[in-house]
């Protein structure tokens, strides 16, 4: 684990799904909140339809929330911003800790580096081989995010599923701590558990779950080889 990492549980990161949290008649941070009572150790706010102003309104509203839970928990809670660097600069510089996570296509991990400074987290999305970060740019980054794992119906451009085996390929070949992301349920996280991973990313298990703390409980059980 990198310094930054230190006194985080990455064991179950939950990213947000806007859609799918009003599908279930919940907000996006009532559905976080309830991740993190549940056990999710990480929380990503994902909205691609946004724009900056409303995208940078959801984080703050997620924030607050997760930061209740947390503090009465006694846990450190990281809330992570996919792709959008500038509203993570911006939120920042307002004075909340907020860290990030980019793709392959997105802003290049130097430059999110530069511009987010030393102490945020930053992370990266991995699909195959030549993905992994080089040498030079593990230093920058604290987590790889790899997949899908499983097939989803999630992200429309997620690609062919890697499976287990393939995950465990990509895990050997980096030197950043690895995730496991796509299509991850309460079935098949337990087969997640022994494969080099630090932890599960989840969107519609948790999003779509009746009750989502139970299921963040049920999910990271699962991963960590414990009954539920």
């Amino acid at each position: 684990m990198t310094r930054r990492l230190q006194g985080i549980d990455p064991s179950l990161y939950f990213i947000t799904d806007t859609g799918l949290c009003r599908q279930a008649g919940r907000s996006v941070a009532q559905t976080a909140a309830a991740a993190v009572a549940g056990g999710a150790g990480m929380v990503q706010v994902r909205d691609k339809r946004l724009d900056d102003q409303a995208f940078h309104d959801l984080t703050l509203d997620v924030i607050a929330a997760v930061d209740d839970v947390a503090h009465a928990l006694g846990r450190r809670v990281p809330v992570v911003i996919n792709d959008r660097v500038h509203v993570a600069r911006r939120l920042l510089d307002e004075g909340h800790a907020v860290h990030v996570h980019v793709g392959q296509s997105d802003m290049p991990v130097p430059d999110a580096r530069r511009i987010l400074g030393a102490e945020p987290l930053l992370g990266l999305s991995v699909v195959t081989a030549s993905d992994l970060p080089a040498a030079a740019l593990s230093a920058e980054i604290d987590l790889i995010g790899i997949g899908p794992v499983f097939a989803t119906g999630t992200k429309a451009d997620a690609g062919l599923a890697l499976g287990v085996r393939g995950l465990r390929e990509l895990v050997t070949r980096s030197s950043v701590p690895a995730l496991a992301i796509g299509g991850i349920d309460a079935g098949n996280a337990g087969s997640l558990h022994g494969s080099g991973v630090v932890g599960i990313c989840v969107i519609s298990a948790i999003c779509l779950a009746p009750d989502p703390a139970a299921a963040a409980q049920r999910l990271y059980a699962a991963f960590r080889g414990r009954p539920a």
